[in-house]
């Protein structure tokens, strides 16, 4: 073939591969591994167009969650950096993982492609010689790539896009002091590394490894995109913001079956166990057996009965509307003459002082005048200013300021003793949730309890309970407006 014609074929190509993250990927395969078949899959085009996305500005922060092993750091920590420099190359990339010679290891396996002869025939991106080690790279057209671990300094420098890549070690991620450590390294160091907070991107790939994880910890601050991909598909209705779907329609079906089929699954459920599984390849967390709750106790109903002893909301209120601040949470619940708790309605935000006011005022006019409210104070001169502004606001309703006594885990006990089963026989507890929106935030916090950010929910949930085991009441028919 005529030598022009060579050249021009390949300037289209690279031009083609430009447009492409997934495309590229799969182009520049056999460069890092060429004595192994490249297995495609769906997931992989999901990845690589999510963090395409981010890298153009689509998306400012994303999260994907997806098992071991299944071609994540490839896309995200070798194709992304080394594509990106094809249509920025000024783009200066952080790079981290939990451990620094894995951080390394793929920087190593980047720079490889970068000075490939498929990429240099394509692309005119040139390393500085005088910028280049393992952890510390740059081209001449001034962007840099910049690899360190997960509680390292990483360095004085900037970026433009930030990528941790696993940044929890499974082997610790039990630890509460170590999972602790590495989130408060993200959000005081990692985060601070960003050039631009107005154009501020980042990526955090990885498998789940625990309910409290830095997964959990992004999702509640709001604004980050999850791209969810379970080993077994899982029906949902989520649509991502660049409109794509799970492919997958029966339940059960794999993720990608060319690398683990049935039988391979099979053997890694039995390894890994329920819990593990659940985290690591489901992308669901579930609280290890033996907690103070588990969420198998509590049975969903309909509808709360007509007839009860009592009806108490009891509030945790805050007073900011940061994105770290604590919750208000309003917790509604009933007592059945059998001695059944039915959690109605759970009204949760993050509010400001004057806005907590007014949906306090609200909850209280559709729960009715026959519900009792109840609200822990706070501390000190202002928690009784407070309490006092809430009598005045609520006159005419059943209204009670209470002082919490003892630690959160005392006050826990009374509610956990009616969630679980009484008996083996028995398979749920004197707790039941009324359905609702709620239901799921409600029993994510309840039985992460101690290891969950937040327990202002729980900490209502106890004392609504609290307040109606107080006396006993007569049965009386109540007009149910939730649920």
């Amino acid at each position: 073939m005529d030598y022009e014609v060579i050249t021009e074929l390949i300037a289209l190509e690279g031009e083609l591969y430009r447009r492409s993250l997934y495309d590229y990927m799969r182009a520049m395969w056999p460069t890092i591994e060429p004595a192994t078949p490249f297995i495609d899959g769906f997931h992989l085009q999901a990845i690589c167009e999510h963090e395409q996305a981010v890298f153009d500005g689509d998306i400012k922060k994303l999260i994907i969650n997806v098992c071991p092993r299944s071609g994540k750091s490839i896309c995200t920590s070798v194709a992304l950096p080394t594509w990106g420099w094809t249509r920025s190359p000024e783009t200066r990339f952080l790079f981290s993982s939990y451990s620094s010679d894995l951080s390394l290891e793929f920087a190593t396996t980047a720079r490889r492609v970068l000075e490939s002869t498929w990429y240099q025939t394509r692309w005119d991106v040139q390393l500085s010689g005088d910028q280049n080690n393992k952890a510390f790279y740059a081209n001449t057209s001034s962007g840099y790539r910049i690899s360190t671990s997960v509680g390292g300094s990483a360095t004085g420098k900037g970026g433009d896009l930030l990528v941790v890549d696993d940044p929890h070690n499974l082997k610790t991620i039990g630890s509460d002091v170590i999972r602790e450590e590495d989130k408060r390294w993200f959000f005081k160091v990692w985060s601070s590394r960003i050039n631009n907070k107005k154009y501020d991107r980042q990526i955090v790939i990885m498998q789940r490894g625990h309910e409290d994880d830095l997964a959990s910890a992004l999702v509640e601050q709001g604004d980050w995109t999850v791209l969810k991909l379970p080993t077994e598909y899982e029906p949902t209705q989520w649509t991502s913001p660049i409109g794509w779907s799970d492919p997958r329609k029966e339940v059960g079906e794999l993720l990608n079956p060319g690398r683990i089929g049935p039988e391979e699954n099979a053997i890694v459920k039995l390894e890994l166990g329920p819990v593990d599984y659940s985290c690591q390849h489901s992308q669901n967390p579930l609280p290890e057996k033996g907690g103070m709750f588990e969420r198998s106790w509590f049975e969903i109903v309909e509808s709360p009965p007509s007839e009860v002893l009592g009806r108490v909301r009891f509030w945790d209120a805050a007073g900011s509307e940061t994105e770290r601040s604590p919750y208000t949470a309003g917790v509604l619940i009933s007592e059945s003459r059998s001695g059944i708790f039915y959690v109605e309605d759970v009204q949760r935000d993050r509010l400001v002082s004057a806005k907590v006011d007014a949906l306090m005022l609200q909850t209280a006019q559709l729960d009715g005048i026959e519900t009792d409210i109840a609200e822990e104070q706070e501390p000190g001169s202002a928690g009784k200013a407070v309490i006092a502004a809430h009598r005045t606001l609520l006159s005419g309703y059943t209204y009670t300021g209470i002082t919490a006594t003892g630690d959160k885990v005392t006050r826990w006990k009374p509610f956990a003793s009616q969630a679980r089963p009484f008996s083996e026989s028995e398979k749920y507890g004197r707790v039941k949730l009324v359905s609702g929106e709620w239901n799921k935030v409600f029993l994510d916090e309840v039985v992460a309890n101690r290891r969950s950010r937040y327990k202002d929910q729980l900490d209502a949930a106890a004392g609504a309970l609290h307040q109606l085991r107080l006396a006993a009441r007569p049965v009386r028919v109540v007009e149910a407006m939730w649920g």
